[in-house]
């Protein structure tokens, strides 16, 4: 009889059913798999007496075959839910004594036979020979493709008689093995028995797995097959020899090689670690790896980094000296027509035919590409270069609320070109990819209950995360502490102190706005253009010019010098009142100046050439700590000067009603100097530890607390220089001891008459165990014992020192324990001596705040504990809070001599406001924040680089299979786990599971998935996400829990997989279609979420749109239930 599972006769499966007598079961095949072998046991074991299987050598070890996805043939969802209870029957049945099984070596076993041996009726004998194996496709349990035939025949014929005897000689033939033959991680040959080596294999099946494994299963099967490029890997391989590698991080370490893969691959890179997290010896090592490719490194950062670079110069006696570094080190202000010629370099270093990395280090600071030092970078360096540029940019600035800013750094690594990632990212625009995302960003921002999720969902098809993912390296500390390597220290932080002084009061009125309030104060002064106005025209409501560009027009660019000056004058009482008084001063003449030239005007009438420049005041007012305001002059173009002549004023007749103005302005500025002087006077009779300055006072009492404890090191942090000189000045006077100011060109020391120039001396003595033990080259200094802590290592390498280095010695012995400091020092370096920061004023953008608190907040820091102390000017934060509103919207209603503020700006600055709108948001939410923690200031409710990448999971799969590489290659398809997340709501209750397409139909050690899909559903099928990145966020987050998994889904109880079952079935056909219930009870089809999804790929990425859609076909094509494999799941409950 012919079976061949498709005709009228029985098929394989069923022909062993029906004639099952009481006998033995001999079965030669290529391969079993597990669902067929279990199969067989359920229909025949309480009838046979003893089994014999041969098997081929299916998995030869010189084939790159998985043993257990062979006799796993198929991962359909079906069978992948009920794989665990399958398995554990196949394994009881191999555990049986009447078991045996025999394989093959060196022979692929071709011949298929099934031998039944009747006990009590020869009749019932019977053989099955052909091409089935034991598989559920082999034996017709399921509908497949092939076409089998087989010869089926019952009884004692002579047919019968031969391949008995065939068998027989099989059995006994020396090629059929008790014992199968593998290969160990040496090369080694061993032997195992084979039957035990099935039961092992088939068991992995049903092994508890951790819901850790299986998410380290979904990120191997989703990222491990990405290539790399053979020159790269040598690239990589030459570089773990360097000294700097090998100081690195796990999480360090991932990072740089994936920066390297993409300096290679697109010719640019962004590192934008959180602070604290060691980005500079990170950039060094892929600095390192580009020299030793014969690259020239150029290295651009702000001049108060210049040493923070050029300690680990070769012959600088840095711990990285043996890796001989080479690079040239430029600033950002050298970015300018002549700026970048030294006599060390040739003409053309910047411009030859020489390949060459650019690291930009404080990248954020190039943010604006109409600045000149942007444009210069781009046209005079970038596109002039013959040879090959690739540019690494590292800024740990997150972003706050504006993309215009990370857009310029991205067109930066494409030199300006608008499309340069076009054929290797297919990005069309970059700007319109970033104006694209801003306005998803605007419209998310204000969803009442908006989460970070819904922001992914809205983007997640976009070349705005095609861009990111693809260039960006970005972790937190929250990331690598959770995800790299769990032993890394990071110092715990205490409950920020936070204290309320206002520094000064005037009268009865307790603030600056206040004051603001009562006095009419314009600074009229800055406003000559105003005055070029008619009454009527200043009177008008709104201002429209066609074709005008208001940031041009002199009017209103006056307003916003106003505006910023106000803004300073606040900023600098928040300050100290002595930073107050001197910008007071400093507006105070700018306005006794302007009434001294309109007095010499109307004088000297035929004098023409009298002007009013209001850029030659600001220059003196605005200094580089007003990094905020700098910016904004140069993207309204305060930039240029823009003189205005007296007569020309006189002529519109306005002249007489600017100098009352200025005259007005002038009593009012008057009136507060008068104050703050009468402040003065009885101020500077003090000399003791008390003192009227309230703020003052409080802060000399913090110190005088802190010099009593263990450690005394603590960094004073101000905005500005003048507060720095002023609290430096207070203390020397109050015969304070160990104290130093570094305010970046002029640095000062209790105990010396003379000012320094630099201030490394003055961070060494400081931060001895950061600048001088951990960063300088001692390869003459040895422990006493490897396993030393590393303050026990800081203790002996003191007493070394005492003896071998006198001039190092003499700092040891000389050491500052007070560090007052301007924001020079908040960024790129490390003080983690010091267990304490102190803001003397708080940055209106909190994220200045991060970087303070990050130089001592740092991996491996010797401190346990951290403590930041903040100064507030109000009474409590949401006072504060609203102090700077009420003088911004004051600013920006501020009549002008009688005008309304013109309200019709172009489309630049409505897009600069609804940012700064947006960002006013984040800043108050960060600011209240503040007073409790200082832990998750840029923690998970703000948006950061490392939003919107998959890098970290990249990242942190590879430092996993450095670990356990044989695990997870080794670990089955199939294998599932699950977890309870506590207070979890019911309706998130469901599944995640990874689905590949299409189905392995079967197995193909090359096969590869044309697409994966990572989803959460409940258990009706509801899709509560099916984005990859909120997905993987959720689980990187609870990975660590305990297993959980209901009973009757572990012991694979029907009735609950096939809920599951069903929920996948539900979720899946929705994928092609969707119905929905009208009002009146009827069902329509809609389009589904893929449908959308797709539709909205189209208009983002038409290309990839269109590859995906010949690739995988239509959505009802491949939406079909059996087109998908199960390849893992985990229950969430």
């Amino acid at each position: 009889m012919i079976l061949d599972n498709e005709n009228q006769n029985l098929k394989v499966h069923q022909w062993l059913t029906k004639y099952n007598e009481v006998g033995t079961l001999d079965v030669v095949t290529g391969y079993f798999t597990i669902g067929a072998l279990a199969y067989l046991s359920q229909i025949t074991n309480e009838k046979i007496d003893n089994y014999r299987f041969i098997l081929g050598d299916i998995v030869n070890f010189d084939l790159k075959v998985e043993a257990l996805n062979l006799l796993n043939e198929t991962l359909d969802i079906d069978t992948s839910l009920r794989l665990n209870k399958i398995a554990k029957e196949a394994v009881t049945f191999l555990n049986l004594k009447n078991v045996e099984a025999r394989t093959l070596e060196p022979n692929f076993c071709h011949a298929k036979l099934y031998l039944k041996t009747a006990k009590d009726d020869d009749r019932n004998h019977y053989f099955i020979s052909g091409s089935s194996n034991l598989t559920e496709a082999g034996i017709g349990q399921k509908h497949t493709s092939n076409i089998e035939l087989n010869i089926a025949e019952t009884g004692k014929n002579n047919q019968y008689k031969e391949l008995v005897d065939w068998f027989n000689e099989l059995w006994n033939k020396p090629q059929a093995h008790a014992k199968k033959t593998l290969i160990d991680a040496k090369g080694n040959e061993y032997k195992v028995d084979f039957k035990q080596y099935l039961i092992d294999e088939i068991s992995k099946l049903f092994k508890v797995y951790s819901p850790e494994q299986i998410y380290y299963k979904i990120l191997f099967e989703l990222f491990n097959k990405e290539k790399d490029n053979p020159d790269v890997e040598k690239q990589l391989i030459k570089l773990e020899d360097t000294k700097v590698y090998s100081k690195l991080y796990d999480f360090q370490k991932g990072g740089v090689k994936s920066l390297i893969r993409m300096l290679n691959k697109y010719n640019g890179a962004i590192l934008a670690d959180a602070v604290g997290l060691g980005k500079t010896w990170s950039a060094l090592a892929v600095m390192k790896s580009f020299q030793m490719k014969g690259d020239e490194v150029i290295l651009l950062c702000p001049k108060k980094l210049e040493q923070n670079w050029k300690q680990y110069l070769k012959r600088q006696d840095s711990i990285f000296e043996e890796d001989k570094f080479d690079f040239v080190v430029k600033f950002h202000t050298d970015l300018r027509e002549g700026g970048l010629k030294s006599a060390s370099l040739n003409e053309d270093f910047f411009t030859n035919d020489r390949p060459k990395l650019i690291i930009i280090d404080e990248s954020h600071n190039l943010r604006n590409d109409k600045s000149s030092r942007y444009q210069y970078l781009v046209e005079e360096i970038l596109k002039k270069s013959k040879g090959e540029i690739k540019v690494l940019l590292l800024s740990a600035t997150p972003i706050n609320n504006s993309f215009k800013d990370i857009r310029n750094q991205f067109k930066l690594i494409t030199k300006g070109d608008n499309a340069g990632f076009k054929e290797s990212l297919d990005v069309n625009n970059i700007e319109h990819t970033f104006r694209e995302v801003q306005k998803v960003f605007n419209e998310w921002v204000n969803e009442p209950e908006s989460n970070l999720a819904d922001f992914y969902n809205k983007i997640k098809e976009s070349s705005f995360f095609r861009l990111t993912d693809h260039l960006l390296v970005a972790r937190t500390r929250k990331n690598v502490k959770a995800n790299f390597d769990k032993a890394l220290l990071f110092p715990t932080h205490k409950k920020p102190l936070n204290y309320f002084e206002t520094p000064l009061k005037f009268g009865d009125v307790e603030n600056f706005a206040e004051l603001m309030d009562n006095l009419d104060l314009n600074l009229s002064a800055y406003l000559p253009a105003t005055y070029l106005l008619s009454s009527e025209e200043r009177n008008l409501k709104k201002k429209k010019r066609e074709g005008i560009n208001v940031l041009e027009d002199n009017a209103q660019r006056e307003h916003f010098l106003v505006k910023m000056m106000m803004i300073l004058m606040l900023k600098r009482l928040e300050s100290s009142w002595y930073s107050f008084m001197n910008t007071v001063e400093r507006i105070y003449n700018h306005h006794e100046n302007a009434l001294d030239k309109i007095n010499q005007y109307q004088k000297l009438k035929s004098n023409e050439s009298i002007t009013i420049d209001e850029n030659s005041f600001t220059n003196d007012l605005i200094t580089d700590q007003d990094e905020d305001e700098i910016r904004a002059m140069e993207n309204i173009s305060f930039g240029k000067k823009h003189p205005i002549s007296l007569s020309l004023i006189d002529e519109k007749g306005n002249l007489e009603e600017f100098k009352n103005a200025i005259k007005q302005d002038k009593k009012n500025l008057k009136y507060i100097l008068d104050n703050v002087y009468e402040f003065k006077k009885d101020f500077e009779k003090e000399n003791g530890h008390s003192s009227k300055d309230t703020k003052l006072k409080k802060l000399l009492e913090i110190i005088n607390d802190k010099q009593k404890g263990a450690n005394k090191k603590v960094v004073i942090f101000s905005a500005y220089k003048d507060t720095v000189e002023y609290l430096f000045d207070q203390l020397k006077i109050r015969e304070y001891k160990n104290f130093a100011m570094v305010s970046g060109d002029e640095n000062k020391v209790w105990n010396q008459a003379e000012a320094l120039k630099k201030h490394e001396t003055i961070l060494e003595r400081f931060a001895p165990f950061t600048k001088l033990f951990k960063e300088k080259n001692w390869n003459d200094f040895e422990c006493s014992d490897d396993n030393l802590s590393i303050n026990e290592r800081y203790e002996e390498w003191q007493q070394y020192i005492a003896v071998n280095h006198a001039n190092t010695f003499e700092k040891l012995n000389n050491p500052i324990d007070i560090l007052i400091a301007t924001d020079v020092l908040s960024e790129g370096q490390n003080l983690q001596d010091a267990d304490m920061v102190i803001n003397y004023d708080i940055h209106w953008n909190p994220v200045r705040v991060i970087q303070r608190v990050g130089r001592i907040d740092r991996i491996g820091s010797p401190n346990t504990e951290i403590q930041s102390i903040n100064f507030w000017p109000a009474k409590d934060i949401d006072d504060y809070i609203n102090l700077k509103s009420r003088v911004e919207t004051r600013m920006a209603i501020m009549k002008i001599s009688g005008s309304e503020v013109i309200d019709e700006f172009t489309d630049d600055f409505n897009e600069i406001a609804e940012a700064e709108s947006l960002e006013d948001k984040q800043n108050a939410t960060m600011l209240r924040q503040m007073e409790t923690t200082m832990e998750e200031l840029d923690g998970e409710n703000t948006l950061g680089f490392d939003d919107f990448s998959f890098d970290n999971y990249r990242q942190q799969l590879l430092t996993m299979l450095n670990q356990k590489n044989k695990e997870f290659e080794n670990m089955p398809n199939g294998v599932f786990s699950g977890f309870k997340v506590e207070n979890n709501e019911k309706q998130n209750q469901g599944i995640i599971a990874l689905l590949g397409y299409p189905a392995q139909k079967k197995y193909n050690p090359n096969f590869n998935y044309l697409s994966h899909e990572l989803i959460y559903i409940d258990e009706l099928g509801n899709q509560i996400s099916n984005n990859q990145k909120v997905i993987l966020e959720f689980l990187a987050n609870n990975y660590t829990l305990e297993r959980y998994v209901p009973v009757e889904i572990d012991c694979g109880d029907d009735k609950a997989i096939t809920v599951l079952s069903n929920a996948l079935k539900v979720w899946i056909n929705n994928q092609a279609k969707t119905e929905i219930t009208l009002e009146d009870g009827t069902k329509k089809e809609v389009l589904s979420g893929a449908g959308l999804e797709l539709l909205n790929k189209f208009k983002k990425n038409p290309k990839a749109a269109k590859e995906k859609l010949e690739k995988e076909g239509t959505l009802s094509d491949k939406y079909i239930y059996d087109n998908f494999d199960l390849i893992t799941w985990l229950k969430i409950s």
